[in-house]
């Protein structure tokens, strides 16, 4: 135990000195966060008996990359299309706000590939909705790639975003289930950090893309990159971890239906969890879909604005590594409410900032650090809340809130950047829905810790829940 945390100590400081190099630099928080999750995976979260008969169980580490790559892509789609649209407005002869519905739409088919992935991995299994989803999101990227107008890019966006969609939720709930339930939580931490990291690799390569070989090679690198990871996907997730579903299809439908999250035991929690992740994915996305356009107004030219999205997935990465930690020693509903503080600490800091622009982007992924946290985080506090044949529902679900917030998100920035708002205006305005999030979070961190205060109250809800129809 000393060696591992004189270890993490040194990993820490590695990753302070990286992310304040920003530039060149940034990629080395990499190791840093692997370091992090490695450790964590390998450390027990939990002495109860349950969990101890699991501790010769090894974590599955093929499944975990597999899925992890698999959302990687998801994020690196996601971020494309914000980080494409300075070079497209001026390629196009057209203002940015104009992008907005083409965002909008994507997250509109986001929400709905979360809504629908229960059923559809009670109907289809998990290998085959994240293998199906992967190849849509691959074709409609690819197609991206020679849109010619506002209304082409819309549509294809919006088909795309029904793949990005159901991977995320399937691929949380095919690894968390292929691996020893101590670390379920741990699991779906580091799966959903993909999306932070397809979100850095974006950020990072979209300026050099763009500037070398035009904004469309952003969207036809993606799409090769995932169709060389389809027979992969297909091969690697077969035989016994093909298919995560109960063995009889009515039951597993009843498990995936919506109405199970409104149980008696979960209720509260789950509007409280939908609520905080609507909040929070809200914010994110106004930054995530406009902070390239945004710091064009402090002198970034359109080869250097993508490092904002870069700045972003820095600080996204450094978030799900202080989740990582947090959670060995703290509920993640109180480490969601420290980095919802560190978020609105930031965003206060932004609004003061002049044209410096390192400065702008250390700051910046400090905003990350706080909101990304909250969007992983959410995840991981779905897969504890309900037992397993009902984790896709409920990540889908509180996902999918999250996806309308990230509809209003966009709409609400292009507005305000439409109105002619500036980066101030935008950066107080965003502040009011955090300060409720961390309100939220702190009830359902309350209400989670009263509940589960004795192991009878856990295991009665957790029978109750997993109960079939008619008994």
């Amino acid at each position: 135990m000393k060696s591992i945390t004189s270890k993490n100590h040194t990993a820490k400081i590695f990753c302070t000195k990286a992310f304040c190099e920003c530039g060149s630099g940034i990629t080395a928080v990499m190791p840093c966060f692997i370091f992090e999750a490695l450790e964590t995976l390998r450390m027990p979260m939990d002495t109860t008996r349950e969990h101890v008969m699991q501790d010769e169980v090894k974590p599955n580490w093929w499944v975990l990359c597999l899925t992890f790559a698999a959302v990687v892509l998801d994020g690196f789609d996601t971020v494309a299309l914000g980080v494409s649209i300075p070079s497209m407005s001026k390629a196009w002869g057209v203002e940015p706000a104009h992008f907005t519905p083409a965002l909008a739409l994507t997250s509109a088919g986001v929400a709905i590939g979360y809504m629908a992935v229960g059923r559809l991995v009670a109907k289809l299994g998990t290998r085959n909705v994240i293998f199906s989803a992967v190849a849509l999101f691959t074709i409609g990227s690819l197609l991206t790639a020679w849109s010619g107008s506002i209304v082409e890019l819309t549509i294809l966006r919006f088909l795309t975003g029904l793949g990005l969609g159901a991977v995320l939720p399937a691929a949380v709930s095919h690894a968390t289930a292929t691996n020893p339930l101590r670390l379920r939580q741990s699991i779906a931490v580091v799966v959903m950090t993909g999306i932070s990291f397809g979100a850095l690799i974006a950020g990072l390569a979209g300026g050099v893309v763009i500037s070398a070989l035009g904004w469309g090679w952003v969207f036809i690198l993606g799409a090769i990159a995932s169709g060389v990871l389809l027979p992969f996907l297909w091969i690697g997730l077969s035989g016994r971890h093909e298919s995560i579903t109960p063995a009889n299809h009515s039951e597993a439908k009843h498990h995936a239906a919506v109405s199970r999250l409104f149980d008696k035991p979960v209720r509260s929690k789950t509007l409280l969890l939908w609520s905080f992740s609507f909040l929070i994915f809200a914010v994110y996305y106004v930054f995530s879909s406009w902070l390239p356009t945004l710091l064009t107004s402090y002198g970034f030219g359109p080869g250097m604005a993508p490092l904002g999205s870069a700045a972003l997935g820095v600080g996204s990465i450094v978030g799900a590594g202080v989740l990582l930690l947090g959670s060995r020693r703290r509920r993640m509903t109180s480490v969601l409410a420290c980095t919802s503080a560190a978020a609105v600490v930031f965003l206060v800091i932004s609004a003061f900032l002049g044209p410096d622009k390192a400065l702008l982007l250390i700051v910046f992924g400090g905003v990350g650090l706080g909101l990304q946290a909250g969007m992983i985080g959410q995840a991981a506090v779905a897969v504890t809340l309900y037992p397993q044949a009902t984790v896709t529902a409920g990540v889908g679900w509180a996902a999918s809130l999250g996806r309308l917030g990230s509809v209003v998100g966009p709409i609400f920035g292009g507005m305000l950047i439409g109105l002619g708002a500036d980066t101030g205006t935008i950066v107080f305005s965003v502040c009011i829905p955090v300060l409720v999030a961390l309100a939220l979070v702190l009830i359902l961190g309350r209400i989670t810790a009263g509940r589960n205060a004795t192991p009878e109250t856990s295991q009665l809800d957790n029978e109750h829940l997993a109960a079939p129809p008619g008994r």
